[in-house]
């Protein structure tokens, strides 16, 4: 056995070793069942977005063949002799170090992977794996430090690492024991756990019973309201038949009306044209009442003020009843001066329409007359012709 120091190079060569297997095994201690389950729920979704279709599928595919390859390495413990099962072993094992390299190379071009998965597992998933990544870090340090050790330092670390050995041999009896204590709490937990199983399986059952019962309960809803939708329907139909009928009628009416308000309507044009005579003679007289009337406001409204102050000295009861009193005066005179308004405005009309027709009857009598003054004219013209010709036929006789 040799005992001469590696060299510079075999040590960096070590060194590169224990990082890349550090790394695979990093990516690997949380490619576990239990990780899978969990990004395959809503928990994990997220995280499996993050990973992308082909990378979940690989990390199936590599759950798949862990599993195939322990089924088959169990085969070839117990049947030593056959060799086709140990063929089969060794094509699973190389499937699974094809598949485990591929993941690998997958995993880490997905940046803080390891610590979104780290965050499904439990606490104590893989802490074997843990320690194992532990031991390994340590002897990485360790084979930097013995590159640059003396004989001394090594025979003294020798001694501490017979110390840490005994330490060590102390630690595996009570993780002995604390496997035992695990063990049972573990049973304890399986019972607990097929308990709530049973429990969930009730539940799930009684759901599918609520399930169905609400399905026919909603078939026969809408059966209920589809024939309620089919008989409002054809109550439609029929008012709508009979609201079509009655517009028929009204339009037939509506024509008729309009045949005979036309008619009506030539009437009131007709005697439009006679009332606009009377407009001046209507908007004088219309000027003069509302002048009257706006004297008789102020006086009023100056007889109103005095009553004001006087009512403001009675009590408060008083000074509502008087001010509704007031106010239904005040709204009596503004409907009387309205409606005299009004009035007055149709006098003016009728005034101005009436002027408006005398004027126009004697420009068409002023036309007559120009007309049958020229045709006079006209006459005496060719009698005055007549003459002057007849005596001119004497005169050359």
């Amino acid at each position: 056995m040799p005992t001469s120091k590696p060299t510079i190079v075999d040590a960096q060569r070590i060194l590169s070793i224990m990082d890349e297997l550090k790394e695979k095994l990093t990516y690997l201690s949380v490619a576990t069942p239990q990780v899978l389950s969990a990004l395959q729920n809503e928990e994990g979704q997220a995280i499996a977005e993050q990973l992308g279709p082909d990378l979940m599928k690989q990390y199936a595919e590599q759950m798949r063949m862990e599993e195939l390859y322990v089924v088959a390495n169990a085969a070839a413990d117990r049947d030593l002799t056959g060799g086709e099962e140990n063929e089969e072993a060794r094509e699973e094992g190389s499937s699974l170090k094809k598949n485990t390299l591929e993941l690998c190379r997958k995993m880490k071009n997905v940046p803080n992977i390891v610590t979104e998965l780290r965050n499904l597992q439990e606490r104590d998933a893989n802490r074997n794996v843990m320690n194992f990544l532990i031991t390994l870090k340590d002897m990485q340090e360790l084979t930097l430090k013995r590159l640059t050790t003396t004989v001394e330092e090594e025979r003294s670390r020798s001694e501490l690492l017979e110390h840490y050995k005994n330490r060590e041999a102390e630690a595996s009896k009570r993780k002995q024991q604390l496997e035992k204590d695990l063990a049972s709490l573990k049973s304890a937990c399986e019972r607990a756990q097929s308990q709530r199983d049973e429990i969930l399986t009730k539940l799930k059952a009684d759901l599918a019973d609520v399930k169905d019962t609400k399905a026919e309960r909603m078939t026969d809803l809408r059966n209920k309201y589809e024939k309620r939708m089919k008989d409002h329907e054809a109550v439609f139909a029929a008012k709508e038949e009979e609201l079509l009928r009655k517009i028929g009628a009204l339009k037939e009416a509506n024509k008729k009306a309009k045949a005979t308000n036309d008619d009506e309507e030539a009437q009131l044009k007709q005697r439009a044209r006679r009332y606009e005579m009377d407009v001046d003679t209507v908007i004088k007289h219309y000027d003069e009442t509302l002048k009257g009337m706006a004297m008789e406001v102020g006086e009023k409204m100056e007889a109103y003020k005095k009553e004001q102050k006087q009512r403001n000295e009675l009590d408060d009861h008083f000074k509502k009843v008087q001010k509704e009193r007031d106010t239904i005066l005040a709204e009596d005179m503004i409907a009387d001066v309205r409606l005299a308004k009004r009035q007055a405005e149709l006098d003016r009309k009728n005034e101005a329409s009436a002027l408006v027709q005398a004027f126009w009857r004697g420009i068409l009598a002023r036309e007559q007359y120009s007309a049958l003054k020229r045709a006079k004219k006209k006459k005496g013209g060719k009698k005055k012709k007549e003459e002057g010709g007849g005596n001119h036929h004497e005169k050359m006789g």
